[in-house]
């Protein structure tokens, strides 16, 4: 046993783990990964939300109203075409794991971001490309929720850490070409979710444009001009294509409350436990990192790209941060941030701390097989309260081609409608109960 682990050690070192090849093949192996819990998941939370309404999209061929049980709920579509997509080509009947291949394939996207931005910012290190896109695969919150489930939020973060990165060139280099395309890309984000992405968008902004002194840009007037058309996309949306109220202003009402309702306890213990709850979801690196510094006491320089990486990220934090109740998930957008930031830090280590950081990195994608095929199952499938296709089975018996109406809003209840739907005819598909 103990020449088995010995030998062990010495093939761990013997890895050279910052050599092209061996980044490429940890990063194939966590991009893989992230597709693990497709299959075997029964859906979760709000994921039925956006299937049902692409299965009704589908069926009516209005593409520009998020539609539940026929009625038009202000939400913006982007995420749905990108599912509707990928059902042309595997099938209706597959929505659920469509919804899933979406957030996984913008998690590849906003990894790709991460390898090209990584190479602007630390332009000194070979491989770095490759260090910073397996950094955002390996975190927590990506690779073991929000990277692969069925929201509109891989996609949403994916464009709005895009949008930024491009945005600090453009600040930069003073370059319209990288403004346009940011605009473009914060536009995408809005039509994914909403209205956040453009008040990011901006915070972010006005910290790029104090650390790069480009003031002067606001009196440019292609600047401008482009920048209010960017901001009317929200009005062209709502006033020309959805005409079901305004998706800004359920934003923003959703917003207000979490800051309305709550008594001063509420609030310090959010104070304590948001930046907690950050730290924690951009593990392994992150905990490791937090280690080193009170542990190891490992200094890190925070000087040049790294501070201006801080002040955006602190600023964005900020309002979530301040309010009572925002929640973890409201952070997934500032996690390509953090992974630069991350790659910062790892770039200063001593090559024992950088071979430390690495496996732990490789721990994690391997840890994503007994939790995509053992863990997620059985909290959400095997236990019995929990079997939601059980309850279909079990609806469809009962009914056998009867109409059959609901009530049931909750998560729970669209769960199993969208399983339904795509089991019956058109005609015997899911109504909303009007009758009092």
């Amino acid at each position: 046993m103990l020449c088995l682990k010995e030998k062990n050690i010495r093939m761990s070192k013997s890895i050279d783990f910052t050599r092209t090849g061996t980044l490429k093949l940890l990063c194939f192996l966590a991009a893989v990964a992230m597709l693990l819990p497709l299959p075997v998941m029964e859906y979760v939370g709000e994921e039925s939300y956006y299937t049902l309404s692409v299965i009704e999209m589908w069926i009516s061929g209005d593409y520009w109203h998020h539609l539940i049980f026929g009625g038009v709920w202000p939400k913006t579509p982007m995420f749905h075409w990108f599912i509707l997509a990928i059902c042309h080509v595997i099938g209706l009947e597959h929505v659920d794991i469509a919804a899933r291949l979406v957030s996984v394939f913008a998690s590849w996207g906003a990894a790709l971001v991460a390898a090209l931005f990584a190479r602007h910012l630390f332009p000194q290190r070979a491989n770095v490309g490759w260090l910073a896109a397996l950094i955002y695969l390996t975190m927590g919150e990506i690779t073991f929720w929000y990277g692969w489930l069925g929201y509109a939020d891989a996609t949403f973060a994916a464009f709005l850490f895009a949008s930024i990165a491009t945005l600090w060139l453009a600040m930069e280099r003073r370059h319209l070409g990288w403004f346009v395309l940011s605009l473009l890309f914060v536009s995408c984000a809005y039509m994914t979710k909403n209205i956040t992405a453009y008040a990011l968008f901006g915070l972010a902004g006005m910290v790029l444009m104090i650390r790069f002194k480009c003031w002067r840009l606001l009196l440019h007037p292609l600047f401008i001009v482009l920048g209010i058309s960017a901001l009317t996309v929200p009005w062209l949306y709502q006033h020309y294509f959805s005409q079901t109220g305004s998706n800004a202003m359920l934003a923003v009402g959703d917003g207000l409350r979490n800051f309305s309702g709550f008594n001063f306890m509420a609030y310090l213990q959010h104070w304590i436990s948001y930046p907690a709850i950050f730290i924690f979801r951009s593990l392994p690196l992150s905990l490791l990192f937090l280690y080193l510094w009170l542990g190891k006491k490992q200094r890190f320089h925070v000087d040049g790209p790294l501070l201006i990486l801080c002040w955006v990220l602190l600023v964005c934090l900020l309002p979530f941060w301040l309010s009572a109740a925002g929640s973890p998930r409201y952070l997934v957008p500032l996690y390509g941030l953090i992974a630069m930031l991350l790659t910062g830090f790892l770039l200063q280590l001593d090559s024992k701390m950088l071979r430390m950081a690495m496996i732990s990195m490789l721990v994690i994608i391997v840890v994503k097989i007994p939790y995509s095929f053992a863990v997620l199952p059985y909290i959400k499938d095997w236990r019995a309260d929990h079997s939601l296709k059980t309850v279909v089975v079990d609806v469809l018996d009962k009914t056998r081609g009867k109409p059959v109406y609901t009530r049931n809003d909750t998560a729970v209840g669209l769960s199993v409608a969208a399983y339904m739907n795509v089991r019956l005819p058109l005609e015997q598909h899911i109504r909303w109960d009007i009758v009092d």
